[in-house]
């Protein structure tokens, strides 16, 4: 392990550097009071240096973790949050650390782990060097702060790469745990059966047999993993549509017209000008992924990364979408196919790298 971590010190030095930027961000955010922004969500920590880090959805994932779910009719309320973070927060209660404080651990020590996970299958899937900047880039990304806050994203994008990694392995048992995983943290996950699904079928291919029992399994469990949310809120609280409905307090209706709402969202009165920075990461991350369709990523990650992208438009709002498009991974093989040229990655990187910790102390401002 320790001549495994020394080839990779550099990847790991930057991962861990990169969280010691976003740490470092909000510290500083606490000791200056600066910027002032509305107050934060009724709950919110502001004695703790690191409290803007559990601002926001940071809120409802400790309350879920503190009293469990509770659905209020026509209000916001939690069934609205998938359970992963949380119960990982309450089985760590027993260490007599604050949620707040679990949280930000968990998050920052599930991203390292993840980033050199995303490493090693961007080994299998790119060029070396694309690999290494590919795990930069994801490190220094500027929405990358989110990996940081006390939100799932970090063990959703570790369980992620990690199960497309045992998948490339033919460790499906395991790989199917972390799909299944990464569902119950996120639900956009669940498109990512897809890329698993064409690896069960590609290795199907390569031996010449039907794709095993175990393959087909690995390649459904996100699905499968989302499928028991429901059944568990029906049993938790009487009612298995417990999270649309609290989706829908949220202002998020999912339908056929919800793009052209969320367009129309931008130009209403009343809009906030922070919609404009999730409608341009969208747009940049659909750019990345064309970028990453050039280098020979194939079809069911770049359609998997694109519905991650997209479908959440079809609520009828941009909000949020630059935190989504984070798990979309070939994201970062686009950024590192775009820079390949060492007069151009620098600076790229350089640039990420103060994008991040502008995001980070801009995250009182407004929901990421």
């Amino acid at each position: 392990m320790i001549a495994w971590l020394r080839d990779r010190r550099a990847i790991l030095a930057v991962a861990v550097g990169s969280r010691m930027l976003v740490l470092a961000a909000a510290a500083a955010d606490h000791v200056l009071h600066w910027p002032k922004g509305p107050p934060p969500v009724h709950g919110a920590s502001t004695a703790h240096t690191l409290s803007i880090l559990s601002y926001w959805d940071g809120v409802w994932y400790r309350t879920v973790a503190e009293q469990g779910y509770l659905l209020i009719p026509g209000r916001q309320s939690d069934p609205a949050f998938f359970p992963l973070f949380p119960i990982i927060l309450r089985g760590l209660q027993g260490f007599g650390l604050s949620f707040l404080t679990t949280g930000i651990l968990v998050a920052n020590a599930a991203f390292v782990i993840g980033i050199l996970a995303f490493y090693e299958l961007s080994r299998r899937l790119v060029p070396i060097d694309l690999a290494r900047t590919s795990a930069l880039f994801a490190a220094l990304f500027p929405m990358s702060f989110v990996f940081s806050m006390t939100y799932p994203e970090s063990l959703v994008f570790a369980a992620l790469a990690l199960a497309l990694l045992l998948a490339l392995q033919g460790r499906w048992t395991l790989s199917a745990l972390a799909g299944a995983a990464a569902a119950l943290g996120r639900p956009e996950a669940m498109f990512f059966a897809l890329p698993l699904a064409a690896i069960a079928i590609g290795n199907a291919r390569a031996t010449g047999r039907l794709a095993s029992g175990r393959a087909i399994g690995a390649a459904f469990a996100p699905v499968a993993s989302i499928a028991t949310f429901p059944l568990y809120l029906g049993w938790a609280l009487d009612n298995p549509t417990a999270w649309s409905g609290a989706q829908q307090a949220w202002g998020r209706s999912f339908s056929l017209d919800g793009i052209v709402r969320a367009i129309q969202q931008l130009f209403a009165r009343g809009s906030t000008p922070w919609l404009w920075r999730d409608v341009a990461f969208c747009l940049i991350y659909l750019a990345l992924l064309v970028a990453a369709r050039r280098i020979g990523i194939s079809w069911p990650w770049l359609v998997a990364s694109t519905a991650l992208i997209l479908l959440p438009l079809t609520s009828g709002t941009f909000m949020s979408d630059s935190r989504f498009g984070v798990l979309a991974l070939p994201v970062y093989w686009g950024a590192a196919a775009l820079t390949r040229r060492r007069i151009v990655r620098l600076p790229a990187l350089v640039l990420c790298a103060g994008l991040l910790v502008a995001g980070t102390m801009t995250i009182p401002l407004a929901n990421p």
